[in-house]
């Protein structure tokens, strides 16, 4: 049975450990980050090297947005309620990303 979260609660040690997670999470991605330009650079453009990219640019922005926003939120500088929304709104980014890979990526990269 799941607990609803207090958005204006004291802040407890699984806050905290989340944003250690999240700027671990941070760390990770800017690694896979500059593997992927790195491969880019020495072995060319390829679809899943784009479509790699793209997601870990997406996932940078959003794990930023989330250690922001969760940072307002353990100085009491912004509510709960502002990280949920944020990352609930995030997810239409998401989708956008999948959709320009399953359509348009076909048309450009001239997939058979």
């Amino acid at each position: 049975m799941a607990f609803p979260r207090d958005p204006r609660g004291r802040n407890k040690l699984f806050d905290y450990m989340n944003v250690a997670l999240i700027l671990a999470a941070l760390v990770i991605d800017g690694i896979a980050l500059w593997a992927i330009l790195v491969r880019l650079t020495s072995f060319g453009i390829t679809p899943n090297k784009v479509a790699a990219l793209g997601e870990n640019l997406i996932l940078l922005v959003n794990l930023g947005g989330l250690a922001w926003f969760y940072f307002c939120h353990l100085i009491r500088k912004a509510d709960f309620e502002k990280l949920e929304r944020w990352q609930t709104s995030y997810l239409y980014v998401y989708f956008m990303w999948m959709g320009i890979v399953a359509f348009l990526f076909p048309i450009i990269f001239h997939f058979n």
